[in-house]
């Protein structure tokens, strides 16, 4: 729990009480002791979050997170609860502010539109009066879902034109994944990919579906699209039997199930020249039409079908249109499978699909349905408060205009103070490269090159200050204070109208593709840009006034991870410039590979207790985590030494006897305090690129000879390996 400025002068007092720790300027050991307020706020909030008695060489995520752990259970309405999941909730709050002021006269017209579209989510009254017309509307605009009609008609139904639709509307992938972005080799323009589907569960729960493993999440997952349709038909008023409906639903999670074993599955999706394959449209119906598909439903006109995605965005797609296929197995294999799929299967899948993704948007017996599938699937015992839900859906929306409002009160001093620790970041990860044995020179000049390049975009665009220009960003936003779900899917229309239209213009290298209201930082490969939204720059990752291992131990790692994915397992296959390039040696890429592998062999060596050995993490999906995580520890610690050299040694905090280089691994576990119920945790390593939290500190530290250091640890203890990973 941190602590509040509230508490400040309580915190004070019992600091004082000690006057080795407050009251005098030095410790025992001569070292100087910070007492400023900011100093003593930090000092209260490691000292709860750690537990003390743990042995930091056997245990340092028990040490540093050990007292945060047993302050902070998991709440009810919450799978996993960490440092990040605090920080989101505390902007959330302030966003929720920000949607319930009375707009005046200066606020954008974006601005007034965002408190419209949540007072429309909050009035759940007038959503239970308006029941599930509009969702019924939605699916009867493709002859509406057969499960739940009586009479339902096979030719009212074309997957193409209720995807096509998805993909327009709210940006989903049914079937097909269908999108635009910069031509990973050729980032001066953007080209339309074609891709493999998403899907309603964990490709590895669908692939074993009828495994007795996944029985509990199946069953579940049976029961939450058995349950939807038939409130779905019983608003209808249609006389479909439960019989039928059962039927069904088997008949759509097999499909589902097979669907899943035709796609590829994440470890073989890390290699980007595989997944590179430009074809002229002509080519891929020569493709899909090869197979011999004798079921309309799997006969795929690729023109009318692209067209009828981007023609909305007024783009003309022709048969010599160049496309990027990045599955190209998946293609034939899909159309095999339509082409042996009953009609009423397809069409009962992809309205599924529909009706999963706007649920939440309608009544409250929609909602108790998706919870209780939600419980089994992340254990989760309560729901989130009603404002949190429509915030957070608000600011995916329209982030930008909430956004402008937010960083009102951002500091300008902390973004330029974070502009000197990138350019330290860059400046330690030169050094590593320098000091890499495995690399070639012509590799490393290179190396250090792209790291030069690499663009920065810091707490929020400079236009979203400008009212005009926000306004200008938005234009075509339609809002209505009781309109809810027709504001949702208008809002997701308008973006994906806009993202759409991008495909033929210019590359715009200033663009900020997230919003500022975000706890998260990114790197995007294409572009080789680093972001870090104002939503991240605050405590316990940043605060302007404390130490600066403490900053450098939080939002510095962050900056290294960052930069650090652009030499991963999958950055390291583009240039400065973000285009896929072979720039590495033969020898160097070999060297690298074996490199990479440590991390490969050491994450699958960790088995969370809780599955007792059954279930551990995955190390070839979180390679490049991983890999960014333990060479941003490297980066930041290096470049926290020549803060020092440059600055002097800093001070230590009040009541901890620990050195400022010591703070620093102590304010970089503390960032990783949390965790997940069974479910979700399961679930993570399922899906998620990222190693659970407890991993993020014992892989990194365990590898860092800079650790074992400071905290002299010894050899084969657990934090101190004989044999450690390294790359960068």
């Amino acid at each position: 729990m941190r602590i509040s400025k509230g508490l400040l002068a309580a915190a004070v007092a019992i600091f004082s009480l000690d006057v080795a720790f407050a009251s005098a300027i030095t410790r025992r050991d001569g070292k100087a002791v910070c007492t400023t307020p900011d100093c003593v706020l930090a000092a209260a909030d490691l000292i709860q979050a750690m537990d003390l008695t743990a042995d930091p060489c056997q245990d340092f995520f028990q040490f540093a997170c050990g007292g945060w752990l047993k302050n902070n259970p998991i709440p009810d309405s919450k799978s996993r609860w960490t440092q990040f999941d605090i920080l989101r909730d505390e902007l959330t709050a302030d966003m929720k502010n920000i949607l319930q002021q009375t707009s005046t006269a200066d606020d954008s017209v974006p601005v007034k539109q965002s408190r419209d579209l949540y007072t429309a989510c909050m009035d759940t009254d007038t959503i239970e009066q308006t029941g599930l017309k509009p969702l019924t509307d939605l699916l009867g605009l493709f002859g509406g879902w057969p499960m739940t009609l009586s009479n339902w008609v096979p030719s009212s139904f074309e997957w193409t034109t209720a995807t096509a639709a998805a993909r327009t509307l709210f940006g989903s992938a049914y079937l097909l994944s269908i999108y635009n972005y910069l031509d990973s080799k050729n980032t001066s323009q953007s080209s339309i990919y074609v891709d493999q589907t998403s899907l309603g569960l964990p490709r590895t729960t669908l692939v074993n579906a009828y495994d007795p493993s996944t029985a509990s999440v199946m069953n579940a997952y049976t029961n939450y699209i058995t349950s939807s349709a038939k409130a779905i038909r019983d608003s209808l008023g249609s006389t479909a039997s439960d019989a039928q409906i059962d039927t069904d639903v088997s008949l759509l999670i097999l499909f589902e199930s097979n669907l899943a074993k035709i796609t590829s599955p994440a470890e073989d999706r890390r290699n980007n020249t595989r997944m590179y394959n430009p074809l002229l449209v002509s080519e891929v119906q020569g493709w899909t039409d090869s197979v011999g598909a004798t079921n309309p439903q799997a006969q795929i006109s690729w023109a009318s079908y692209l067209n009828s995605i981007y023609g909305s965005y007024g783009i003309d797609i022709t048969s010599s249109e160049r496309v990027i296929v990045v599955e190209t197995d998946y293609l034939k294999k899909l159309v095999s499978l339509l082409n042996t799929t009953p009609p009423r299967v397809i069409a009962n899948y992809v309205h599924w699909r529909l009706v999963n993704a706007r649920l939440s948007d309608t009544t409250q017996q929609m909602l108790d349905i998706q919870f209780a599938f939600n419980k089994v699937l992340y254990g989760t015992t309560a729901s989130d408060p009603r404002w949190l839900t429509c915030t957070n859906k608000i600011n995916n929306l329209v982030g930008f205009a909430i956004s402008s409002k937010y960083v009102e009160s951002f500091s300008d001093e902390s973004k330029a103070q974070l502009e000197v620790m990138i350019s330290d970041l860059k400046t330690s990860f030169k050094s590593l490269v320098d000091d890499a044995i495995w690399m070639d020179d012509a590799a490393k000049v290179v190396a250090r090159e792209k790291a030069d390049y690499i663009a920065e975009f810091i707490a929020y665009p400079d236009w979203i200050k400008n009212k005009t220009a926000v306004e200008e960003y938005y234009t075509g936003l339609t809002s209505s204070s009781d309109q809810h779900f027709n504001n949702i899917v208008d809002a997701n229309a308008l973006l994906n109208k806009k993202d759409g239209q991008t495909l033929r213009g210019p590359t715009d290298r200033t663009l900020w593709n997230t919003f500022p209201t975000v706890v998260n930082a990114f790197y995007e490969p294409e572009m080789n840009s680093i972001t870090f939204p104002a939503g991240i720059l605050q405590n316990p990752f940043y605060k302007g006034g404390r130490l600066q291992a403490l900053n450098y131990g939080g939002i510095g790692v962050v900056i290294g991870h960052e930069i650090t994915h652009g030499f991963d397992d999958q950055g390291r296959q583009s240039d400065k410039d973000g285009n896929t390039a072979d720039w590495w040696t033969e020898q160097t890429v070999n060297n690298y590979i074996s490199r990479a592998q440590c991390f490969i062999d050491q994450y699958d060596s960790y088995y969370p207790a809780v599955f007792n050995g059954t279930i551990h993490v995955n190390g070839i999906n979180t390679q490049g985590e991983n890999i960014a995580d333990n060479g941003g520890l490297r980066e930041a610690f290096r470049a926290y030494k020549n803060y020092v050299a440059a600055n002097g040694a800093e001070d230590t905090l009040p009541g901890l006897d620990f050195t400022a280089e010591q703070l620093f691994f102590i304010s970089y576990a503390n960032v990783w305090c949390g965790s997940d119920t069974p479910q979700r945790l399961e679930n993570l390593i399922l899906t998620d690129p990222h190693s659970p939290n407890y991993y993020r500190v014992l892989g990194p530290l365990s590898n860092s000879a800079d650790f074992a250091k400071e905290f002299n640890c010894p050899v084969g203890s657990p934090y101190n390996p004989a044999n450690k990973c390294v790359i960068w």
